[in-house]
Order: structure tokens, then sequence, then C-alpha cells
């Protein structure tokens, strides 16, 4: 049973989010973006302020928060949406690869799915406790909630499954509180067969073998190996690492840290499990007297924006934040037919665990966004990506569902730009009551100089003798293109030698050759990618050099941008024909924006178009190619580049000067 209106339940409440801050504040000084192989030695804070130390895990719930009060409990991700654009500024791993496809014009879940290297990390397993606390009692509720927050940056990888795993464990916590039972619980809002279990189900079996944490830690790292600091299905495994091995809530705040990997969330999360667990009473003081109510966030450099102004800021310290998110519990669980007027929750514990409606969104389609318009509901399966390459066809599926209890009869008609077609235009169906038509549509993709970054359709759909609804738009991402050397062997030459070497491709004869299609000497063939990668294993499965080259066409002034390309071999890169990066190294890819100076660097974009040219390099011994292109802002926040094209080039511009 839960009183809303009791002291306790306030008290777990802001347990929650006490227990969050401790967690992450002894984390994130250890946070690192590769894993470490051995375990820290840590058993206080590292650094203290008051406050906490700013954490994304915490204040970006505090914009859900504010999202959830301002449009309410049918909240979905396409509301979310807009809370990203408009409060949160950072632009790290899955963030900023997630705001240039929302930005682009793609929604949720392919905004999440599409071109995200990051799909399985910890940006989303770590926002769970807003979901939780609203629905106290009720994992199903909150895990619904979290889907639609977790797919925004996330779909289709491990990641949901970790939020879903957090939500489900906070969310009994206010009525369970055995680590065992709640585990069990977790477990059942994930796949069994997905890594986040595998890691999870280690790290419960090395400490029922009587292991210790530290084996129990190579055990998780055994079953789901990664290299990626922040991949969600050993973070998993090192919180639950941390909660069964800890003997109180400073030793498993302290060895789930320890664990390494993504420091700050491991540290968080599991605070905010023994929060819930324990509430604010019995969280020792030792570790929270230090930070005090206060919250402290990113807000002053731009990590937050429009935050703390504004009719409705953000809280400030706990004390309001447990006040508002209470509000919002009653709120929510009124909508869901949970609350009738009164504060008390009976809790049948059989409703905790998973059910089909849980194990559905395990399967859902991480292509396909659903248009819920009055009386119609449009769905829009980009089948398998969303990018294109000039003069394929790409295939679609509209799914059309008549939510009316009486048949619908319908006219629909795609809309295209300029020089693309469609196989079929108009189209009349008739859809019975409460049922659904799948309709496949072929788009013919004209050929590049017609293709931009951006290219939208229009889907119009009439309703006979029903009010007209939107059409629905269709974003087709155009695909970038490159052009690609002949591999030149190695033929005995070391790769260092190879380096240094100026093979022809090199040896332009003059700037005014740079933007022609013969500028660079050599053969080259057309290269399209649907994403940052350069999928270049066919091209380059020999030692020896690869010469790869693009065009960016800058719609704006001249301006300096962050420009980076993270392979996994040694690299060159050269912008209009000036030297910008040499990197002799064999490194792990992390392909994000705001990449080490090692792989990315500065540079300059005239206005107009721009050469950029790569030089990568191999040995024998050298893992199979692995390699991307990064564009963004050269400021502190590193958002991406979108209105930079980087569809067509100089020789065959459409409307470019």
């Amino acid at each position: 049973m839960i009183d809303l209106n009791s002291q306790a339940f306030r008290d777990k409440v802001y347990g929650c989010w006490l227990g969050k801050n401790c967690g992450g504040t002894l984390g994130a000084p250890l946070e690192r973006g590769y894993g470490e192989p051995e375990p820290f030695d840590v058993w206080w804070y590292p650094e203290l302020k008051e406050g906490g130390i700013p954490n994304d895990d915490l204040e970006m719930q505090l914009i859900w928060l504010k999202a959830l009060e301002e449009v309410g409990p049918r909240l979905k991700a396409s509301d979310l949406v807009q809370y990203w654009l408009d409060h949160i500024g950072y632009n790290w791993d899955e963030y900023g690869l997630n705001k240039t496809n929302l930005r682009l014009g793609l929604l949720p879940p392919v905004s999440g799915g599409y071109n995200n290297w990051f799909k399985d990390s910890m940006g989303c397993p770590i926002r769970s406790e807003i979901w939780a606390c609203i629905a106290p009692g009720q994992p199903r509720i909150a895990a619904k909630y979290a889907y639609e927050d977790a797919i925004v940056d996330h779909a289709g990888g491990e990641s949901i499954y970790g939020e879903l795993f957090n939500v489900a464990i906070e969310s009994a916590a206010f009525v369970i509180s055995d680590p065992e039972q709640l585990l069990d619980i977790g477990l059942s809002y994930v796949p069994p067969t997905s890594q986040t279990a595998k890691a999870i189900l280690a790290a419960r079996q090395a400490h029922r073998e009587g292991l210790t944490w530290q084996a129990a830690r190579k055990r998780v790292l055994e079953a789901t190996p990664h290299f990626n600091a922040q991949y969600s299905p050993i973070n998993m495994g090192f919180q639950v690492i941390g909660w069964l091995y800890g003997e109180d809530f400073g030793d498993a705040i302290c060895k789930a840290v320890n664990c390494g990997y993504d420091t700050d969330c491991t540290g968080a999360t599991l605070g905010s499990y023994l929060g819930i667990i324990e509430g604010q009473g019995r969280l020792p003081q030792k570790w929270t007297e230090p930070l005090g109510q206060d919250i402290s966030t990113n807000e002053s450099w731009g990590g937050l924006f429009h935050a703390s102004d504004g009719v409705n800021p953000v809280p400030a310290n706990l004390v309001d934040l447990t006040d508002r998110v209470i509000v919002q519990a009653k709120r929510v669980l009124t909508a869901h037919g949970i609350l009738n007027g009164e504060s008390i929750l009976e809790i049948d514990p059989a409703t905790l665990y998973a059910d089909e409606s849980i194990q559905a969104l395990w399967t859902a389609k991480s292509t396909q966004i659903d248009y819920e318009y009055p009386g119609l509901t449009v769905s829009v399966d980009y089948v398998n990506t969303p990018a294109v390459e000039p003069e394929e066809e790409k295939a679609l599926r509209i799914v059309l569902t008549n939510v009316h209890p009486e048949p619908l009869q319908l006219h629909y008609r795609l809309f295209t730009p300029s020089g693309w077609e469609l196989s079929r235009q108009t189209e009349a169906a008739i859809i019975q009551a409460h049922s659904t038509v799948a309709v496949d549509l072929l788009v013919k993709v004209p050929e590049a100089r017609l293709v931009e970054n951006t290219n939208r359709l229009y889907l119009d759909v009439v309703l006979e003798g029903r009010p007209a609804v939107p059409a629905t738009p269709i974003v087709l991402i155009g695909a970038s293109r490159y052009f690609v050397s002949e591999c030149i062997p190695a033929d005995g030459r070391s790769d260092q030698e190879l380096f240094d070497e100026v093979f022809a491709p090199e040896q332009i004869t003059s700037d005014a050759a740079l933007l022609l299609e013969q500028g660079r000497p050599g053969t080259w063939s057309d290269l399209y990618t649907l994403e940052n990668e350069l999928t270049l294993k066919e091209h380059f499965s020999q030692s020896g050099v690869l010469y790869v080259r693009t065009f960016f066409w800058n719609p704006d002034a001249e301006q300096q941008v962050w420009l980076g390309a993270p392979a996994n071999c040694p690299t060159k890169f050269w912008v209009n024909n000036q030297l910008a990066l040499s990197s002799f190294r064999y490194p792990l890819v992390r392909p994000n924006y705001n990449g080490n100076q090692e792989t990315y660097t500065k540079v300059d974009l005239r206005a107009g178009w721009n050469e950029i040219f790569f030089k990568f390099v191999r040995n024998a011994e050298a893992r199979q190619f692995e390699g991307y292109i990064i564009l963004c802002q050269a400021d502190h926040l590193y958002a991406g580049l979108y209105r930079v094209g980087r569809t067509q080039v100089p020789w065959e511009q459409n409307n470019k000067r």
C-alpha cells in the first residue's frame, strides 16, 4: 500500500533524488570514454561542491518534469522532442546525433535509431527516476513513459532495455525492498536473450557463487565485452554488483563506481534505488549532508538553457523537486484510473511484473513513426532506413488505422519534391471499423543534383464525409557522396612509409582544380553512405593506402567547424588542400561530436563549396577498417551542422553558386 499524502511516500521520493545526487557526485570525476581494464579504488567523494556535481543524469529529468507539467499525462516521445530542442544544450554522444536527426526533420523512434552509433549507450537508462516517481508501485505504467523517453535518442538498441530495467525496479521499490525480488521484477522487463539480461545475470550469478565483487566485475565484462565506457549492458551489471555486494549505502555506491566505465551513471542510479528503498531519513548523513538541498546544473555554460527562466522554471532544490513530482504522481495515476479521488494505492504484487504490453515494446519497430489524428492513425514505416541514395527506388509502408465504429472511405496521394516520382500517385481505400490497411509505396529517387540533406514528402489523406486531417510528413535523408581511389598496395613498405609518402592523388596541380571532377589524379569510384560511417570494407581489405574525396556545401558565411575522421587506422585529411590533421595511430573508435584532438580538429569552411580530402593507411595486422566523418560546430556545445550539404558535388550543382 502507498499513501501519496504520507510522509513515508514523500521521504522515498526525496530519497530517490538525494541518493541519485550522492552517487552521481561520487562517480562524475572518474568517468571515462573508454573502459578501464582494472577497477578503481575510491571510497569517498573525489570532488565536493555544494549541491553536488552537475550531472545530465539528474538535470535532464528536471526538464522532463517540466514537460509533464506542461503537456500532461498523455506525454509522448513526440512531445519530448520539443523539450530536447528548447532546453538541452550539450551534444554528447547520442544526445548530439539524435538532435541532428530531429533538426533534419525526423521524429522518434527514427530519430533515436538512425545514424546512432551510441544507441546501446547510457543516455536513457539514467533518466528513469522521474517515471518511477510519478507511477510508484505501478512499473508497467512507469515503463511506458520510460519507453517514450528512450526512443527519442536510443531506438533499436540495448539502452531501452536498461531504462525499462531501472524504471521497473525503482517503481516497485516503493513497495518492495528485497533486492532479489526487485531484480526478478526488473528482469521481467528485459528480453531474456538481450545483452542487458546477460550482464545482469552474470553479476547475480557471481554473487550467488560467493565470488568477490572484483571477480563479479570480470564476469560481467566477459559476458558482454565492449570498449565503450558508456555501453549500457556492462553498466547495468555494475549497478547490480554495487547493490548486491554493498554493505551499506556508501559501500554500495563506491563498489558500483569502482567497477569503472560510466561511473557517474552507475553510482547515481544505484543511489536512487537505495534512496527509494531507505527513504531520505535512513540515508547516511555522512554522504548526504555535504551536498545540501540545492540542485547543481550545467545551465551556467549552456548545457541546459531556458531551464530557470520563463513562467515555469525547473526546481532549484530537492524540496521543490519532491513536491512537484508528488503533484504529478497524483495527476498521472488519476489519469490512468489508478486513483479515484483517494490518495491510497493498493498494490497487487503480481502487477509489478511485466506483462504482454511491456513485452510488445521489445519488438516495436524502430523505423516506424505513428501520427495520431482525430479519427485516423497514419503510420509511416521507413522499412530499414530513412536515408536514400540517388537513382534508387525507396520502399515505404504506410499503415492506415480506422479508430471509428464505422468504415472509412478515403483517398491518399503522396506529394514529392521536384524531380522525384512515385510508382502510384493516387489511390482509394475503404478501411473497415477498427481495422487497418497497409499500403506499400515505391519512391523513385532522382539523380544526385536533386537530392538534399533533407527531402520532405507529404502524404495527403482525404476522408470522405469527415473533417480534414493534416498532411503527414515523410522525411528522406540524402546519402553523403564520396569518391574513393583505388587501393595503393603496400608492396613491402611499412605503414609509416606509406603514411609519409606523397602518392599521386595528393599531387594536385592547383587550387583551381579542387572543385573539378578530374581535379585529383587517379581512378575514382562513387561511394554513397547512408550514415556517418565510411563503408569502405570492400575497397580497403588489404594493407596499403586509400584516398577518399568529398565536398561540403556551406550555405552560410565562412565559419570555423569541428571536423573529425575517427578511424581505426592512421589518418590525414586536408580541407581545401590545406593539411588539417595528421594522426599516425590505430585507435579505438567512438564517433561522437566532441571527439579528441587526435582525430578531430578545427577547420575553416569557405562560403560555398569546400573539398575535403582523406588519406587512410593500414598495415597487414590491422583490424577490419572502421571510419566515420563527423562534422559539428567548433564551440563548446558541438552541435551537429545539419545545414552543411553533403549530398552533391560542385560540377553537378543544383542552384548552388
